[in-house]
């Protein structure tokens, strides 16, 4: 068990596809009923899909009321870190907290849908706003290379499981798709997915591949003309938003931002923390060349600092 100074809270972050996101960690790292090869978080060391208090929910609420009264700005509140944060039984009394006493912030569920099944699950994140689950898989065998998961996981029983929580749910679901070249990629492949993700219809389809080191160094990331496969035969069903080294966007994801809007999200992200103008492209999936003019103007107008680090300039807020 985590001692009582440990944090189960983490960030803002500016994170890629949600914004400005406060992390709130449920499980001891590595807790998960999955074995990713690809996962940054390392592998897994409790492989399980038992559901039980792994962290103490009472100290996590102290720690987000700590937090959010100070009325941060954020985009979401996660739940994510080292492991599957739908293992731990006092999911929903964290929920519920955060919708009853700060229900001005929005709530985001990162998973990897293996207890979507779960009718006690799926009643605890009722009142969540975004749930991203994983798929990375079309059968058995992929998901067995893939995920390697617990003994008493079932291929189909998981499948089934997110297939009925999408058919009933109120939250948005982005389902992230992470392609594993030479495993989940073939026609075949493509074409099984295609025809799972029609059953799911989800809101948005989010293609992702290797970007940093994973657990095991076989696997490689997918070239822009390999998920561009995918996006050609998914974009009839679903919007679909590549988010791994290659970048796209489905004409019906991208909006016009006005001048405004961009120097509004660029000032709540740095507020919260100094960005250099690589981590703005990512957390506000616009190219440099877009940002740069809002920086320079901001500057000149002195809005924002700049101030030169190891890892390049850094933008941030003046202090007042």
């Amino acid at each position: 068990m985590k001692s009582m100074n440990e944090r189960y809270i983490f960030g803002p972050v500016a994170s890629r596809r949600l914004g400005v996101s406060l992390g709130v960690d449920l499980v001891l790292p590595k807790t998960c009923p999955l074995d990713c090869i690809y996962c940054e978080a390392g592998a897994t060391t409790c492989l399980t899909l038992e559901r039980r208090e792994y962290v103490p929910v009472d100290r996590v609420i102290e720690q987000l009321d700590d937090v959010l009264k100070k009325q941060p700005e954020l985009d979401y509140l996660t739940f994510s870190g080292g492991g599957e944060p739908t293992l731990n039984s006092g999911l929903g009394k964290v929920v519920d907290f955060v919708k009853d006493h700060y229900p001005q912030y929005k709530i985001c569920l990162l998973t990897n849908g293996c207890l979507l099944g779960d009718p006690e699950v799926v009643r605890e994140i009722a009142r969540v706003d975004l749930v991203v689950p994983s798929l990375d898989a079309s059968t058995a065998e992929e998901f067995s290379v893939i995920n390697r998961q617990a003994s008493s996981l079932v291929f189909e029983d998981m499948l089934e499981g997110l297939i009925g929580y999408s058919r009933q749910r109120t939250a948005l679901m982005w389902l992230e798709l992470f392609i594993v070249p030479g495993v989940n990629d073939s026609d075949e492949s493509i074409a099984r997915f295609a025809d799972i993700i029609r059953r799911i219809a989800p809101d948005k389809v989010q293609l992702n591949t290797l970007d940093r080191p994973g657990v095991l160094d076989w696997v490689k990331p997918s070239t822009a003309e390999n998920t561009m496969r995918f996006i050609k035969a998914l974009e009839p069903l679903v919007p679909v938003e590549a988010v791994g080294p290659f970048r796209y966007r489905s004409k019906s994801l991208r909006r016009d931002i006005e001048l405004s809007d961009i120097d509004n999200r660029i000032l709540a992200l740095i507020s919260r923390r100094p960005a250099t103008l690589p981590d703005l492209q990512v957390a506000l999936e616009l190219d440099a060349a877009q940002i740069k003019p809002h920086l320079d103007r901001m500057l000149q107008a002195g809005k924002i600092l700049a101030e030169k680090q190891g890892r390049g300039e850094f933008y941030s807020v003046p202090q007042h």
